[in-house]
């Protein structure tokens, strides 16, 4: 631990716990939904020991639909992600939308599986995956939409996969 006195202590401990603890987690991504005047980038990120099903991308794509729906009532213009966050606590839905005057909208939603989802309590922010997420996108966005001449085929191209790769000579399932 750096030798800064003000994380002496009980932060200290917290920090060097947490640092231990930390590992990356696999983000997927998933072929962009087209709505009728929206364009979203869905992503999956997986804890260790959870897995994903089309049956549960698609019980989050209605609720993140509904949200969108609201959002596009509120300013958004027509772009959004989302990600679905199978943690080892619960499953989180993000749901991002770029909004006019450089702003974005953001809503998360939180249940013990994809079919309980409701809104989070005030205050609860993305975790350090989803926001490695969001973090690309937000610099995609720029780059493919506000510094480019709007090329929404790239930006939907420009997805965060960090899987692990297949390893060499194992089976076709990448094992």
């Amino acid at each position: 631990m750096g030798s800064d006195p003000s994380l002496a202590g009980a932060s200290a401990v917290a920090l060097t716990g947490l640092a231990e603890a930390y590992r990356p987690r696999p983000v997927t991504p998933l072929m962009p939904w087209r709505f009728t005047g929206r364009l979203v980038k869905p992503y999956v990120i997986t804890a260790r020991g959870r897995s994903w099903d089309d049956q549960m991308v698609a019980v989050a794509r209605s609720a993140a639909a509904k949200q969108l729906e609201f959002d596009d009532a509120m300013g958004a213009i027509g772009l959004g992600v989302v990600v679905l966050h199978l943690s080892d606590d619960a499953t989180y839905l993000v749901v991002q939308s770029w909004a006019k005057d450089f702003q974005s909208r953001l809503s998360i939603f939180r249940g013990m599986d994809v079919d309980d989802l409701r809104p989070a309590p005030i205050g609860v922010a993305p975790c350090v995956w989803e926001q490695e997420v969001l973090s690309h996108e937000r610099a995609s966005y720029v780059s493919h939409i506000l510094n480019a001449e709007v090329d929404v085929e790239t930006w939907l191209d420009d997805c965060l996969d960090t899987r692990p790769a297949p390893k060499q000579g194992g089976i076709p399932s990448g094992t």
